[in-house]
């Protein structure tokens, strides 16, 4: 009995591991691709998901605060284990602190992203932009560029200092400043002529109270009594750059919760944020200022608190829209009773994708993601306007935002899920507009996880992972029967795909270059493929970067630079050798890759500069403004080339 209870833990620990896309060792396991077409794994409208009206009215605040102290105390008697306390909820965030979980960009109903800003009238129009899932709703970054000038976010003592730089080659020049104190920059814009700059304020937390009305118990120890007097708050800031030597700082705004991603779409910026409310204290029904979301320092009425899914929370997801035109104050405000979701935003749709913790089994405080649910739910935004539409519920989970696409007025998505032997498998779910199922292919590569997904068209196309990497490519034309039309087999892993000029991907992953690919390594692996006219994916080459060198493609897609037209991909790579005669590791550097027929050759290194020093990956990005290629990081540009043609080395701008 014992070695049975050992292998039940044992294998809860590798399924939590799978599905929640953790470090997997190569195993021995052939991926299957059965495809049995319109499976039951989602539920209707009317099951387990929330579909109760547009407004939200039936929340009232005494509603919220029940919801919050029932889950709260179900939190603390299902975790009360041997003194060990186990926590329940794990934001899946899109876009944490810059860094938008693993993840390819989507290209909407074509194959090369369209989206622009409104800026694109103050330079020139021939520049790179930062990669965006769905075309026409612009995604924010730290380094930006409008064809004139470019900015860049860097830490100051005192807060976040953006920089606005001069683009002429190495002598480009920074001409101007901003600082903006007690808080981080996640993420920024550039509209027309203004700076949208979004991040977390400092010095809000939880704060509790000396003396509270609580007994000093085993969840209630003395210094933790009380209610918590102040939430974490994300504060939006709109500077005005019409004179990029003199920006000055016209409107801040704020909003409770961390924040998680952003979009522009229409002259209006929607901002998305999570708060989590501590759950080792019940709140009070008669101080709503402790549990209800704050906009601007005044709580969200009742009449816009929503849920997402129909269980008990602590969680909030909060939305605003702000007009860029007339950022004086808020156009409206959202609060979803169960955050903790992952964002998909079309240009007519918000779709939020959040696991329900309560459906996980617990044993012996291990996680066993058999039983695991997701709530999807739908709103519908116009103009700054929220409306909450419909929701529903499904078995498995939705992994990352690129995973989900609208098409054509319905929703498809790619999920991972686990039978009842925990072993994975995966499918593809097509809803209509009222979120119900037209049509799905379940039971894809058993015993694999899903690590990247695209889609182009009428095509979806994903990659997963456990001992080779297939990709898979699924015809979504007739949404009543999705239909699995090639799946190509190849060693190693992919864990970004993006589309790379008329008929071609770019996958960037991992693999042993000693085995020509084979089993999982920390190497990078570049792949280019061919998609066919009879929809058969081809890989026409693979490059290796030296081993040992991580990258950061399955951390945050915006840290990729892609120009398809050019043929261009650039990425940094995280070096984990050691240098045998100084005994330090080797540089971070930054690579370009240029299309030269079939081939991807590499034009541009870093590590090649005179005096190169290691950069800090995370921050580094790559932006084109004409025939230039500028590297920058937080304090500006580091280099500048020209960009060449046809694979030939490219040249430092002297």
């Amino acid at each position: 009995m014992a070695a049975c209870l050992a292998f039940g833990v044992f294998a809860g620990i590798i399924t939590y591991s799978l599905i929640r896309g953790n470090n997997i060792e190569s195993g021995t396991t052939v991926a299957e691709a059965p495809a049995t077409q319109n499976g039951n794994n989602t539920t209707e409208n009317g099951g387990t998901g929330d579909i109760s009206g547009n407004t939200g009215a039936e929340l009232s605040y005494e509603n919220v605060c029940d919801i919050i102290n029932n889950y709260n105390q179900n939190n603390r008697n299902m975790y009360k284990y041997d003194d060990v306390d186990y926590i329940t909820e794990e934001a899946t965030e899109e876009a944490p602190a810059a860094a938008d979980e693993a993840a390819p960009a989507a290209g909407g109903d074509s194959i090369q992203n369209t989206a622009k800003s409104s800026s694109e009238s103050r330079g020139t129009d021939d520049y790179s932009r930062t990669d965006e899932q769905v075309a026409g709703v612009e995604e924010g970054d730290i380094v930006k560029t409008d064809g004139k000038h470019i900015f860049t976010v860097e830490a100051s003592t005192f807060g976040v200092l953006v920089r606005i730089i001069e683009p002429n080659g190495s002598s480009s020049k920074e001409i101007g400043t901003v600082e903006i104190q007690s808080s981080d920059c996640s993420e920024m814009y550039i509209y027309e002529d203004r700076l949208i700059m979004i991040g977390n304020e400092w010095g809000y937390g939880y704060d509790f109270d000396e003396l509270g009305n609580y007994e000093e118990d085993d969840f209630h120890p003395a210094p933790y009594r009380g209610r918590d007097r102040r939430k974490n708050r994300t504060v939006i800031t709109v500077v005005d750059i019409s004179d990029p030597t003199a920006p000055h700082i016209i409107k801040t705004h704020s909003q409770t919760g961390s924040f998680n991603t952003s979009r522009i779409s229409d002259g209006y910026l929607y901002t998305f944020t999570e708060d989590v409310y501590y759950s080792e204290v019940d709140y009070e029904k008669n101080a709503p200022e402790d549990y209800i979301p704050q906009i601007d320092g005044d709580s969200i009425s009742s009449e816009r608190i929503v849920r997402a899914g129909s269980e008990d929370t602590n969680n909030y997801m909060v939305m605003t829209s702000l007009s860029l035109s007339d950022a004086d104050r808020f156009t409206d405000s959202l609060a979803a009773l169960g955050g903790g979701a992952t964002y998909y935003v079309s240009t007519e749709h918000i779709y939020i994708a959040r696991i329900n913790q309560y459906n996980e089994t617990y044993l012996f405080g291990l996680i066993e993601t058999g039983n695991t649910t997701t709530a999807l739910t739908k709103f519908t935004y116009k103009e700054g306007k929220f409306t909450k539409d419909v929701g529903t519920v499904f078995r498995g989970q939705i992994n990352n935002s690129y995973y989900m696409h609208e098409y054509q007025g319905n929703f498809c998505f790619v999920y991972t899920a686990t039978d009842s032997d925990y072993e994975p498998y995966n499918g593809l779910c097509i809803l209509d507009e009222n979120m119900k199922r037209l049509g799905e292919l379940t039971n894809i590569a058993r015993g694999e996880t899903i690590y990247a997904s695209y889609y182009m068209g009428n095509m979806a196309y994903f990659v997963t992972y456990r001992n080779t990497d297939p990709v898979f490519a699924v015809d979504i034309s007739d949404p009543t029967k999705p239909a699995l039309k090639s799946e190509l087999k190849l060693p190693g892993f992919s864990s970004y795909l993006h589309s790379f000029g008329e008929g071609e991907l770019i996958g960037i992953g991992y693999g042993d270059p000693s085995l020509d690919g084979r089993q999982w390594d920390n190497t990078t692996k570049l792949s280019l493929f061919s998609l066919g006219q009879d929809y058969n994916v081809r890989e026409l080459s693979k490059v290796f970067t030296d081993e040992m060198e991580r990258n950061i493609a399955d951390q945050n897609h915006k840290a990729i630079f892609i120009d398809e037209q050019r043929g261009l991909v650039g990425l940094g790579l995280i070096n984990n050798n050691w240098d045998e005669s100084s005994g330090a590791r080797e540089l971070n550097h930054y690579v370009v890759y240029q299309q030269k027929g079939d081939k991807l050759v590499k034009v541009m290194d870093s590590v090649d500069e005179k005096d190169a020093e290691s950069l800090n990956i995370q921050f580094t990005r790559g932006v084109r403004i004409g025939n230039i290629f500028y590297l920058c990081d937080p304090t500006g540009v580091r280099e500048a080339y020209t960009i060449g043609s046809n694979g030939e080395k490219w040249k430092i701008v002297k």
